[in-house]
């Protein structure tokens, strides 16, 4: 599963974190007194499900039969339990006789005749139907707002919502071989896992039966239902057969989105070193799908948003959600974790998977760094919980797909690949998913492979980086003894383990195999290190002082974060000389913390030739930070830089320039202009606002009517909207965030209206009713999903008190656990913001005198670029350098 709806990198929205004047605090995962959670007991197991299906898509319905073949594995079993939650179940046949039945609206409670022995085989029939499912199955239905709505019906069974809709086993140590009999009005195509085994029209206008059979065990959350008018792709990748399905019309964005699904089977084949295990691979994209993507075993439904035309292809790609969806064919369905506490075995995997196939494709650059913003992701979540990556201490097993489990995880796999090598990791894989094809499998079961893989125990690894929380923090220091010729690295760790136990005493440092290089000319030294304790230190002898030193430089371990003192010329020389783009992107940084006309001048020569786009981007974040006109002007004359993520960020970068009429001028002429990426005009609007620009409001006005991919103009127009902070524009943010507004720029609209009614408290009563029927919209669930979540980041951040009985109402309605989760969170965030007015007003006092500081601090600096007789001294210090 892929939780980004915008179907790029795995990322948690601003809006999610808890900031009080501007810092950020860390909060429990888990609430005081969750109770640990487990595997089901397994008292009987289902071999195989027949589900005949009927969709009605008129009254939203969805009614049938579903059949069981189960097998007991207990002794003396009275009674079966069966997960259904608000099903209407007519009757319930066991061995195809009436049997009495409780329903509690969660369970079917069947109570046995006679006592069924370990071994015995049962048919446990039902019969049920349901009209507007909570969760588990959504129709996508035209209405007066959207009457041009994509007519579908398509299940989302993870983590545990089949159960909305059929009776079942509903957990993932439950796996079974599966027949679905799914009925549908005539003309309509329906999907489900497996093979097509009938497909038969329906006489005089009746349904149309389509009959699919799935011979494999998986689990029930990856069954899978879509139906609706689609259109489809055939191809074929060696012997399995590749399929997309898209609504008509959009054959060509398919192309786009889809096209590189069969190099992919084809590279997760080989790394494996297990083929693709079934015949065919299909994909089908459908509107308002409530996460980025679903790996329902052999029929992967993506959202729509994925699908893209050729402008958007400039500098968006699906091909790191098609692999990512992919890779959980073999991790994930073919082994699947026990318990929803191992899930990192699915994500984690699929997300390290993702990027290696980027690797594949485009190079070790854009890896590592992808890389880097994995990690990036998964430190600024944990700047606001913190928990290992196993954990059987959550609410709902939603919780857990969070940025720790893809992104965090992801970046130890790469720690491990590295430990183990590429031949022993992939042998280790290959074990793994040998040992266990088809069943079950748990953390232990993987570290057991690595040894064996191996031929050394990685217990401690697992134990630190999976069963423990948090990662290193170092601090590290080198200076050169020049009479000895040695260069002495001192490396200290700030942060220890944290193992979750409460008992007093002092967890362990990490625990860190890594390596130092040194380059001296044209020669590069490699040592390898281990670090274990709160300081070691090294001595290295050489023949000379070396020009560059760097910890890692093969980022074999993302997940750690170093201040590294260094001096500047070395520094320098990393930003210039660096193979690896992170190492670049460092300097880059660390420069930028000590601000000159040196440093200045450096990131803008960087800039200028750097071939990469990522270290672009980031050199000009380090520019935005120094401040000053020769930043500034770089920027400027960099607005055309070729590739479109690298002007976008130069955009974005400028937009901070606040109140600074030449690059208002600036921003304003390239907005009439335009730009061909449809991403960088939406950072333009977003830019346009911040900088307070002169005639935003009308260019942002202009904007909110632009046609784009997935509407990001006009999402950026209302965020520049937020941004102007113009009160004015609260009726603009009120039509937009409307039930039949244009829905995907609806989220931005809401979070404007937020934004707006924070800075303008008297404007919070009004904000505050507009988002009420946004957060409680009952009608089309899954239409209705985003704006419900921006609605309640958006309550967040007002503020304001009175919305907490809106936010009870809403944590006590839905079934989808990540809103509840974010309202029950949003209403602690609105009570402790109450209680701390004294320690909120001296934050935002200590904020704004370090705002005051930095503007004083860069008025200075532009002083000193503009001083002539700043010249005279640089000129001689180079003298004497030549000297």
């Amino acid at each position: 599963m892929n939780q980004n709806l915008r179907t790029c990198k795995f990322h948690w929205s601003e809006g999610e974190y808890q900031h009080w004047g501007g810092l950020a605090f860390r909060k429990p995962f888990a609430a005081p007194g969750t109770t640990p959670k487990f595997a089901p007991d397994a008292v009987i197991t289902a071999r195989h499900m027949k589900l005949e299906l009927h969709l009605d898509f008129q009254a939203e319905r969805v009614w049938g039969k579903t059949t069981h073949h189960c097998i007991v594995n207990a002794e003396d079993v009275h009674e079966l339990r069966f997960n259904a939650v608000a099903l209407e179940v007519d009757r319930v046949r066991v061995g195809g006789k009436a049997t009495r039945f409780e329903n509690t609206g969660t369970e079917i409670i069947l109570a046995l005749p006679r006592a069924a022995r370990r071994g015995t085989e049962l048919k446990v029939e039902f019969a049920h139907s349901v009209t507007r499912p909570a969760a588990g199955l959504y129709f996508t239905t035209p209405d007066d707002a959207y009457p041009e709505r994509f007519h579908t019906a398509w299940s989302q069974g993870q983590d545990e919502d089949s159960q909305y809709y059929f009776p079942c086993l509903d957990a993932p140590n439950f796996k079974q071989t599966s027949e679905a009999l799914i009925y549908v009005p005539s003309g309509f195509f329906a999907l489900s896992n497996g093979e097509l085994k009938i497909h038969r029209r329906g006489r005089a206008g009746g349904e149309d039966l389509w009959h699919y059979s799935m011979e494999l065990p998986y689990s029930t959350y990856l069954f899978s239902v879509v139906a609706g008018r689609f259109t489809g792709h055939k191809s074929r990748s060696g012997k399995v057969e590749v399929r997309w399905f898209v609504q008509a019309g959009r054959e060509r964005e398919g192309r786009n989105a889809f096209g590189a699904t069969g190099k992919i089977l084809r590279f997760f084949s080989d790394f494996t070193g297990h083929p693709y295990p079934y015949p065919q691979y299909t994909q089908i994209a459908v509107p308002d799908f409530v996460f980025g993507g679903m790996e329902n075993f052999t029929v992967t439904t993506q959202t729509d948003l994925t699908l893209h035309d050729r402008r958007a292809h400039l500098d968006f790609s699906s091909d790191d959600l098609v692999a990512h969806e992919a890779a959980h064919s073999w991790f994930g369905n073919m082994v699947t974790a026990r318990s929803w506490a191992h899930a990192w075995l699915h994500e984690s995997f699929a997300t390290y998977m993702e990027a290696l196939y980027m690797q594949k494709a485009k190079g070790d650059d854009e890896f590592h760094f992808e890389l880097l913003r994995n990690a990036e992701a998964y430190f600024h979540e944990d700047g606001i919980y913190r928990r290992p990556l196993v954990t059987h201490r959550y609410e709902e097993p939603i919780d857990l797909f969070d940025a720790h489990l893809y992104p965090g995880g992801a970046v130890r796999l790469r720690h491990l690949h590295c430990l183990l090598g590429d031949k022993a990791f992939r042998a280790a894989i290959y074990h793994f998913l040998e040992d266990h094809k088809y069943g079950l499998a748990e953390t232990v079961d993987l570290a057991r492979a690595v040894e064996a893989a191996a031929g050394r125990n990685y217990d401690w690894w697992f134990d630190q980086w999976i069963h423990c929380a948090g990662f290193p923090s170092l601090e590290i220091k080198f200076t050169w003894q020049s009479a000895e010729r040695i260069a002495m690295v001192t490396i200290k760790q700030t942060r220890r383990l944290q193992t979750g136990a409460d008992d007093g005493k002092s967890a362990p440092f990490f625990r860190l195999p890594s390596h130092i290089s040194f380059q001296m000319g044209q020669r590069v030294q490699t040592f390898p290190i281990t670090l274990e304790r709160e300081e070691d230190r090294f001595l290295f002898p050489l023949d000379k002082k070396p020009t560059m030193v760097l910890f890692d430089p093969e980022f074999e371990c993302p997940v750690k974060r170093v201040k590294f003192d260094k001096p500047q010329d070395m520094l320098l020389h990393q930003l210039r000389h660096a193979l690896r783009p992170i190492a670049r992107i460092e300097a880059a940084n660390t420069l930028a913390d000590k601000p000159s006309l040196v440093v200045t001048r450096a990131l803008v020569a960087q800039l200028k030739r750097e071939p990469f786009w990522g270290v672009q981007q980031r050199i000009a974040r380090a520019l935005g930070r120094v401040g000053g006109k020769a930043a500034r002007n770089a920027l400027l004359a960099n607005l055309e830089l070729e590739h479109p993520k690298a002007r976008r960020e130069v955009v974005a970068v400028l937009g901070h320039f606040k109140d600074d009429p030449t690059v208002a001028r600036a921003l304003e002429r390239k907005a009439k202009q335009g730009d061909p990426s449809y991403y960088v005009e939406a950072e333009l609007a977003r830019a346009l606002g911040r900088c307070r620009a002169p005639n935003a409001r009308a260019l942002l006005a202009a904007f909110l009517e632009l046609p784009s991919h997935n509407e990001v103009i006009r999402s950026g127009a209302f965020d520049g909207l937020a941004e102007l902070a113009d009160q004015e524009s609260l009726g603009l943010l009120g039509e937009g965030l409307r039930y039949g507004a244009p829905a995907m720029s609806r989220a931005a609209a809401i979070r404007a209206a937020g934004a707006l009614g924070r800075r303008h408290q008297h404007l919070r009563k009004e904000v505050l009713d507009l988002l009420q029927p946004v957060a409680e919209h009952r009608d089309n669930p899954a239409g209705a999903f985003r704006g419900k979540l921006a609605s309640l980041r958006a309550v967040g951040n007002l503020g304001d008190l009175d919305a907490l009985p809106l936010l009870r109402r809403v944590a006590a309605s839905e079934a989808d656990g990540r809103i509840v989760r974010l309202a029950r969170e949003t209403a602690i965030t609105l009570r402790q913001q109450a209680n701390k007015p004294a320690e909120l007003n001296s934050l935002r006092s200590d904020v704004d005198e370090v705002t005051k500081e930095n503007k004083a601090l860069r008025e200075r600096l532009d002083k000193l670029e503009q001083s002539p007789a700043r010249k005279k001294p640089r000129a001689r210090a180079q003298s004497r350098a030549r000297g």
